[in-house]
């Protein structure tokens, strides 16, 4: 992980070394080590998208909620579906992960 990593990309990477440390508990988990090379692989390319159109969307979406009080409860729904990638939730992409966030912030705004 870099210092200078959007902390979408740091939040995937943490996500996916949860997952590893479930396989090294259970070798025979393969859904968590699958899971993990998913995770880690939204994270590089959600790293490649920094300052993209759609990661300055997903920005000004997050801005906005900090602003209205409701980024607490996105970050908890962003947070549950880091949890469940592999698990009944998925994305190809770091640009499907990025328009599932945008999704979700703007649910959680009531725009969605």
């Amino acid at each position: 992980m870099g210092g200078d990593d959007p902390s979408e990309v740091v939040e995937l990477e943490q996500a996916a070394e949860w997952r590893l440390r479930k396989v090294d508990a259970d070798p025979a988990d393969e859904r968590s080590a699958g899971a993990a090379r998913q995770l880690q692989k939204l994270a590089d390319e959600l790293r490649l998208l920094h300052g993209s159109p759609l990661y300055l969307e997903y920005m000004a979406i997050c801005n906005w909620l900090g602003e209205s009080d409701g980024l607490s409860e996105f970050a908890l729904r962003a947070h549950d579906f880091r949890a469940m990638l592999g698990f009944g939730t998925w994305a190809d992409s770091g640009e499907g992960y990025l328009r599932a966030l945008i999704e979700m912030a703007k649910e959680t705004a009531g725009t969605g």
